[in-house]
């Protein structure tokens, strides 16, 4: 007989491609303490608002079978932690680039001086489009403090708070983004969501 192998080793060596392990942030540069607090502590923010969307929908399912179980305010609690989670985490995926972009410009422009100019005027309409939802809503949050949601009775202020610290973060990191313009944008790996 002859020696025994690991059950998990593979008979071909090891690969490791671009395609197996890309360094996809490979050349960014690397964020100031402040960026990686705020993104750490929007993402447990975040995920804490994803456990009130799972628990909420959870139980509106469990009560349509048991409807003695059932809470009206379960629909609505994962309604508002859905909003909430919207602006939460909208800093920490421009940060990242794991918003919504379209990129029009970018292939034909990548390598050239005007890509930059580019990423920089994407940074100052997030900046000014920030501002504005930091007003609005800091407005908001006075004048939708009285009203309150049906079920639970939460006042929708608190929606308007979770607006006023996305837009301030969305702003934050894209302020960050202007002086880097040059190097290499950090890019969303799976990987930081799984933990």
């Amino acid at each position: 007989m002859g020696p025994k192998k690991d059950p998990e080793e593979s008979i071909y060596g090891p690969t490791e491609t671009v395609f197996t392990t890309p360094d996809v942030n490979l050349g960014v540069p690397q964020e100031s303490r402040f960026i990686r607090a705020l993104s750490n502590a929007e993402m447990i923010i975040s995920v804490a608002l994803f456990a009130g969307i799972f628990f909420g929908v959870m139980h509106q399912v469990i009560g349509r079978y048991f409807p003695a179980l059932s809470w009206v305010g379960s629909g609505e609690l994962a309604l508002l932690s859905m909003i909430a989670m919207t602006f939460m985490m909208m800093g920490y995926l421009t940060g990242r680039n794991g918003h919504i972009v379209i990129e029009v410009f970018d292939g034909v422009l990548r390598g050239k001086k005007l890509f930059v100019v580019l990423r920089v005027i994407a940074a100052v309409i997030m900046v000014v489009t920030s501002i504005a939802l930091v007003y609005d809503a800091s407005v908001k949050i006075g004048l939708e403090w009285t009203r309150v949601s049906a079920a639970m009775g939460i006042p929708l202020g608190i929606l308007y708070i979770f607006a006023f610290i996305g837009g301030l973060s969305t702003g934050i990191h894209s302020i960050w983004k202007i002086p880097h313009a040059n190097r290499p944008e950090r890019q969303l790996e799976i990987s930081e969501m799984e933990g």
